[in-house]
């Protein structure tokens, strides 16, 4: 439990921090604009971390919770990417920082990565420290850039692209949490003989559902934009749902029930919609100092 002990405080750090720079740059910076950040980061992270991790075994998290390697993985990649890179995204758009406090930045994660390592909370497989570096300053230039675009104004394709991230983050996040609550699984006999680890297995198949169904769903939302559209996911979401446990694809564990999955799925699609509608309006003309 003292592995975890660091997961949680640095993540709470990195989540404390932005708070702060939300609430002390709020009359500059429209704090929805800076949640769609958070989220657009994290879901840049989610996806990378899918990558480099789930496909290829770049790393190992060792949280000393489960016993099961990608059990521990999951939960390492739960905490840190979804605090770390959104919270830097967000202290460096608020106060306006550019490359020298990027770089800064990247300094400093890769310095906690070898904290991590000499630790022995974490290690690595083929993954080298200057590949992180590289990666966190990459993906806060890039999130510096679609923070100044998301105060200029998108609409069309550009909201898509953009609000894309966030959607993965919002509707896949059940999946991981329920699964790691023992609560339900994804099983196909071909993807679980090429991984053999039921936990890793069961993301590889959700996840990859999830990057076509938040495609649609921005499509709906940001380009045809009409509630009809819109509708169309949350019949998809049911209708792929129950045939995945009519098949045995889905399984339920302890007690749990469909109904349960299908509820937070929706609401999941529900809250991504409301996201989009209210925040990052085409017409946002707030300045940045």
């Amino acid at each position: 439990m003292l592995n975890l002990f660091w997961y949680i405080g640095l993540a709470g750090i990195g989540v404390a921090s932005s708070i702060y720079a939300v609430l002390n740059k709020r009359t500059v910076c429209k704090t929805s604009t800076l949640l769609v950040l958070y989220l657009f980061t994290a879901g840049v992270a989610w996806i990378g971390e899918f990558t480099v991790l789930g496909l290829f075994n770049a790393y190992l998290y060792k949280t000393g919770v489960f016993a099961d390697i990608w059990e521990g993985n999951l939960l390492g990649h739960l905490i840190l990417n979804t605090t770390l890179y959104p919270a830097a995204a967000v202290i460096m758009a608020a106060y306006s920082f550019r490359y020298g406090w990027i770089s800064f930045i990247s300094i400093f994660f890769t310095s906690i990565e070898y904290l991590f390592v000499k630790l022995r909370i974490y290690e690595q497989h083929w993954w080298r420290y200057y590949m992180t570096a590289v990666i966190v300053f990459v993906i806060l230039v890039i999130s510096n850039k679609v923070f100044k675009k998301m105060n200029e104004g998108c609409s069309g394709l550009v909201r898509a692209i953009i609000f894309y991230f966030p959607a993965m983050v919002i509707i896949h996040i059940p999946a991981p949490i329920l699964l790691l609550l023992g609560k339900q699984q994804y099983r196909l006999s071909f993807v679980s003989s090429l991984v053999k680890d039921f936990y890793l297995s069961s993301i590889i198949i959700i996840f990859s559902f999830h990057v076509i169904e938040c495609l649609l769903a921005v499509i709906f939302a940001c380009i045809l934009k009409k509630w009809y559209w819109k509708s169309l996911s949350f019949i998809i979401s049911i209708v792929v749902q129950s045939v995945f446990a009519q098949m045995g694809i889905l399984t339920l564990h302890n007690g749990w029930r469909l109904i349960y999955t299908l509820f937070f799925y929706e609401i999941s699609i529900m809250i991504f919609f409301l996201l989009e509608k209210y925040t990052v309006k085409p017409d946002l003309s707030a300045k940045v100092s």
